[in-house]
């Protein structure tokens, strides 16, 4: 077999409704934080999402993704990878993502070059499931668990507390046995911004019961000295996990927090291959968050796996998407998944559901997958067509 063709086509960005959640108001002045730490988080225009297509052949057509709101990938992949790759064996896949990374090293290494090999690469594993007739988690070690437990990644204080507390209660409802809170409030918002947060903490527990697990989210906005007061103030409501409290560059910090904090540190959506992982892993942070579109691929998350299942750590990927759900199922360092429902055009995960069919709806704060050979995933021509902004 031979691959033939590999085709990238970037979709255009959620429109500013959609992205409103992403952008509470902020004051001006911050103080010795830096400018980007004022709680809002400002989308670049227009990618949401790249949907790569690698042919062979064989006619068997490999789908994978790129996330982060890439505009490079397209062109990454058109101007460089894919000419490296076609006419290669797609089922090597370990030797062709060892020749993309080598072959990119002068701009690549991290950040927008391993985003696109990411698309790449879950195409391929998607052609070799299918050539084997097997789902993807059964080439990566089978059904580890019959469904993947979900938390609802949601909850944000833009539309009141009110209103924040009764989504929390009706999630629950539901049937999630798992959730997560986004911060708003930031070091710029001094006490009075601790006290809004700790309110909305309190509350939520409140609303969900002590069986509900109850995950926080800072999103990279915070220094040590706020996280620790921030840690101090809701240690007390039972917090599964602190995610992301500080820069991904900023690994002494996380150490120091990790040593400090009763409260599980998690970290890693914006980390990118095995190097940065293990960087956190000797930080001391417990829950690593790979996002399978953005750090390489399944190739390299499951080296990401191996790293966290030979220190004790505990795997929970960044994104509720299919490939997220094969990784979960097979692996057993992979307790839960992040779940978006369609019905929230929050960013980028809007256009997974429109770009790709057969995304799977929780029920029972749970989804299970089904035996389709590769990830499951067939496009969504029309959407694609509708929504697709090229760039080279």
């Amino acid at each position: 077999m031979k691959i033939t063709a590999i085709r990238a086509r970037t979709l255009a960005a959620p429109n500013k409704e959609s992205r409103a959640i992403f952008d509470p108001p902020a004051p001006a002045a911050l103080g010795g934080t830096g400018p980007f730490r004022d709680g809002s988080f400002t989308l670049p225009e227009p990618a949401a999402l790249t949907v790569v297509e690698v042919e062979t052949d064989a006619g068997i057509t490999g789908l994978g993704t790129v996330g982060g709101f890439n505009i490079a990938a397209e062109s990454i992949i058109h101007g460089h990878l894919a000419p490296l790759l076609v006419g290669r064996d797609p089922l090597a896949i370990e030797a062709l993502w060892d020749h993309m990374y080598h072959q990119t090293q002068q701009y690549g290494l991290r950040g927008a070059v391993i985003m696109a090999m990411s698309g790449i690469d879950l195409a391929l594993w998607d052609i070799l499931a299918k050539e084997c007739g097997q789902p993807v988690y059964n080439l990566i070690g089978g059904k580890s668990k019959s469904r993947v437990p979900l938390y609802m990644s949601l909850l944000r204080n833009n539309a009141g507390l009110e209103n924040t507390v009764a989504r929390a209660a009706a999630d629950a409802e539901a049937g999630f046995r798992a959730m997560k809170y986004f911060f708003t409030m930031t070091p710029a918002h001094g006490p009075e911004g601790v006290r809004r947060e700790v309110e909305v903490v309190r509350e939520i527990r409140a609303a969900i019961g002590p069986d509900v697990q109850f995950m926080v989210d800072a999103h990279i906005q915070w220094d040590l000295p706020y996280a620790k007061r921030m840690i101090d103030s809701i240690a007390e409501y039972d917090i599964a996990w602190l995610e992301e409290p500080l820069s991904p560059d900023d690994i002494d910090g996380h150490r120091r927090l990790a040593d400090y904090s009763p409260i599980p540190i998690a970290a890693g959506e914006h980390a990118r291959t095995r190097f940065d992982y293990l960087d956190f892993i000797n930080a001391g942070v417990h829950f690593l968050q790979p996002d399978i579109n953005r750090v390489g691929g399944y190739t390299e998350v499951l080296r990401i796996c191996a790293l966290a299942a030979t220190h004790h750590r505990a795997v929970c990927p960044h994104q509720g998407w299919l490939h997220s759900y094969h990784l979960i199922t097979a692996k057993t360092c992979c307790p839960i998944g992040e779940y978006f429902p369609a019905r929230y055009p929050l960013t980028g995960n809007s256009y997974v559901w429109g770009a790709l069919r057969n995304e799977p709806e929780a029920v029972n704060g749970c989804i299970e997958l089904s035996d389709e050979p590769g990830f499951g995933w067939e496009l969504n021509e029309e959407f694609i067509r509708e929504h697709h902004v090229s760039f080279g």
